[in-house]
């Protein structure tokens, strides 16, 4: 097969993979969420002005030196998941560890910011657009990326509230929790073999050259690395925790930067149900608002009260994404100018 006969194959199979609708928001809704956003800043500004004299005192005095060392750790824990993002990929599919460390950041950056969860379109797109594959390809890859993250965070959460148990003199519900636990990261790492052999009977069962089995290839080969080195996905499974690793301890760090400190265990918590209440309650300022609600009523567990919690958890939630902005930058910006060289070439 001549390299014409390639291309015209590749074009006509990246056409068989449906692309998403279109990300683009009404402007009724860009000026319902520019107000919901405005809305937003100023309740967070009240709750800071209104908090008890002990919150306000204590982020009055800040400590630089904290709230530096969060920041520098939060974008150095980009790099491990550039890292996990690579273990994802066959060796031949991978891409450059910077391209992947600003990338990683750009989509926790998408994410938090576009409104109504339609950072997940940007950060498919963005995925597509590094990888250089079909919107089906980039599809799997994001599916894994978020089945991984999603549930390696689930089971920090449950780590951290085993710590909890195990520290107020709970053990025997301890115990449990911290065997859902180590059951729960047994079936993550086994996902990817039954996962593998359910797609490939189905990509068996659908009908020869049909525009669905050409879908399901794709999303068989986006998932490919994982079923067929297991031991990458392990190591994947493995970078995936070591990002919370990092992530935990810059929490920490800044919650004590704001004088506001909390438990390492609490904070576990705090981020499992903050983030799971953001993407079950989409909000027009992205994940602002659902976030810190969430992240409030984990931090209770800690003694915090209910307001304290919430200005905690949005001065955190600003900060993380403000550090995922700086280390996605470079691939944001460099997204911008092929789309606008794109643009031009079409015209």
């Amino acid at each position: 097969m001549n390299e014409t006969e390639r291309a015209a194959g590749s074009a006509q199979q990246d056409s068989t993979a449906a692309a998403p609708r279109s990300g683009s928001l009404t402007l009724s809704k860009k000026i319902f969420g520019l107000l919901f956003t405005a809305a937003l800043f100023v309740l967070f500004v009240l709750a800071i002005r209104r908090s008890p004299q002990e919150i306000s005192s204590s982020l009055r005095h800040a400590q630089p030196a904290f709230l530096a060392a969060g920041m520098v750790l939060n974008i150095l824990a980009f790099g491990v998941r550039a890292l996990r993002f690579n273990l994802l990929l066959l060796p031949a599919d991978r891409i450059p560890f910077a391209t992947a460390w600003s990338l990683s950041g750009a989509t926790t950056f998408l994410l938090q910011v576009m409104p109504f969860r339609s950072g997940e379109i940007g950060s498919w797109a963005s995925i597509r657009a590094a990888l250089g594959a079909s919107w089906a390809r980039s599809a799997a890859v994001l599916a894994l990326v978020k089945v991984l993250d999603t549930a390696t965070l689930l089971l920090a959460g449950l780590a951290g509230a085993a710590w909890l148990l195990f520290a107020r003199g709970t053990h025997v519900l301890g115990s449990a929790v911290a065997a859902l636990v180590l059951l729960g990261a047994g079936a993550l790492l086994a996902l990817p073999l039954a996962g593998g052999r359910l797609l490939a009977s189905l990509v068996a069962r659908l009908p020869a050259g049909g525009r669905r089995q050409a879908v399901a290839q794709e999303v068989a080969e986006g998932l490919s690395a994982a079923r067929r080195e297991p031991g990458s996905y392990a190591l994947a499974a493995a970078a995936a925790g070591a990002f919370l690793a990092l992530h935990v301890p810059a929490l920490w760090f800044l919650a004590m930067g704001l004088g506001l400190p909390v438990h390492p265990a609490a904070l576990l918590v705090a981020l499992f149900t903050s983030i799971a209440t953001a993407a079950v309650l989409p909000s027009p300022a992205g994940t602002f608002g659902p976030y810190e609600s969430g992240f409030a009523a984990a931090a209770a567990l800690d003694g915090i009260p209910l307001a304290g919690g919430a200005v905690l958890g949005g001065c955190l939630h600003l900060l993380t994404t403000l550090a995922a902005g700086l280390t996605g930058l470079p691939f944001l910006v460099w997204r911008l100018r092929e789309n606008r060289a794109s643009g031009r070439n079409t015209a």
